[in-house]
């Protein structure tokens, strides 16, 4: 069919997206905020819904407002996405498209990928060094090399769980201010870091400067769909004129509504994420000394580790019911994995899961031996 018809090739680069964990399994891979308490309180949220967030399109004043109150901006600082795969869609076509360039680190969040190609943008990719991060002065170094652009960072990295301080962030917000170049700082992870938001504050109302903010992980809302985009009020008006009003679900602000009115459930979800991340590091050490963490500010741990050790845990945990994430083969990895830590339960589960696959293999190896 498509040999008959005009289509963009481009994306024949990407492959195609697909969600592949299984009803009932354990999914770490995708580093959602899996805390029964964060459940129970969508779960009232769900039950007390006015049918006219469904029957009605939405209005996203109010939620806008208490999101702008909970970031210490205005309302005209605020524009509310159905997500931030749409958002960073929008800022692509609004910024990245006229400038013709992006600078980021790889591994990266696909979606940006995806929408510069759709768009024919240069996506300028600075990789991460063996043993990572990708620091900022390569960052600025490659920003530097060509003219103005937009550059995009993780705060934390999506891939190790690296945090860039404070310092550095303002390193390159003021580099990419001289530059004439737009920072995007993506901080989907950042409530899971101690003091994160002393990271990117300074940020706050800068002409040259977005934040791409997800609820998917931090409050518990992947499934939802609902993120925001918080910036300088000139940014966020054009940015605005991009968007199509009424994309973000009536039952959608409804969740997020309820998850600012209950700061006290998250701070509690986020110190047993804490807890998890800890016990993950060196429970897994402990059971395989080839395998290393990297320090993680984030809801997971990103462990080096030889390929063959990450293949061989990727598999006992899939036959355990467990999924995670193998960054076999990507840069800055000889071989490795990434493990969600949204609870003391799970990270129990997966250590339980190794224990036990250890345990059959030290069993199975001495019958191999007289045979």
């Amino acid at each position: 069919m498509t040999e008959r018809i005009a289509t963009n090739r481009l994306v024949d680069a990407v492959a195609r997206p697909q969600r592949g964990h299984l009803l009932g399994q354990l999914n770490l891979k995708s580093c959602e905020l899996l805390s029964p308490a964060v459940g129970e309180l969508h779960a009232r949220t769900l039950r007390d819904l006015d049918p006219s967030a469904v029957v009605e399109y939405p209005l996203v004043g109010e939620v806008r407002e208490r999101v702008a109150e909970r970031f210490g901006h205005s309302c005209e600082r605020v524009l509310l996405t159905p997500g931030t795969d749409h958002a960073i869609q929008l800022i692509c076509e609004a910024f990245v498209q006229p400038a013709g360039r992006l600078v980021i680190a790889t591994p990266h969040f696909d979606a940006w990928t995806r929408a510069c190609l759709r768009l024919g943008v240069e996506v300028d990719a600075e990789s991460q060094p063996s043993g990572g991060p990708v620091g900022v002065g390569a960052l600025i170094a490659r920003m530097r090399a060509k003219g103005p652009c937009v550059v995009a960072v993780a705060q934390p990295d999506s891939f190790t769980g690296h945090a860039y301080r404070q310092d550095e962030i303002a390193a390159l917000s003021s580099a990419a201010a001289e530059h004439g170049s737009l920072l995007v700082v993506d901080t989907c992870y950042l409530a899971f870091a101690e003091s994160g938001e002393q990271t990117v504050s300074p940020l706050a109302g800068e002409g040259h400067a977005l934040r791409v903010q997800s609820f998917s992980k931090s409050f518990g809302l992947a499934g939802a769909r609902v993120g925001a985009v918080l910036g300088d009020e000139s940014l966020i008006d054009h940015l605005a004129r991009w968007n199509v009003e009424g994309m973000v679900s009536g039952p959608a602000l409804a969740l997020l509504a309820g998850a600012l009115r209950a700061p006290w459930i998250f701070t509690a979800a986020y110190a047993e994420v804490a807890a998890a991340r800890k016990l993950l590091s060196s429970g897994l050490t402990r059971l395989d000394p080839s395998c290393v963490a990297r320090p993680s500010a984030a809801n997971f741990v990103a462990f080096d580790a030889p390929e063959e050790t990450a293949a061989w845990i990727t598999s006992v945990l899939a036959t355990a019911g467990i999924r995670i994430r193998s960054l076999n083969g990507l840069e800055g990895f000889a071989g490795g994995m990434r493990i969600a830590t949204p609870s003391l339960a799970a990270v129990r589960s997966v250590l339980g899961a190794l224990a036990n696959g250890r345990a059959a293999v030290a069993g199975a190896e001495p019958e191999r031996a007289e045979g």
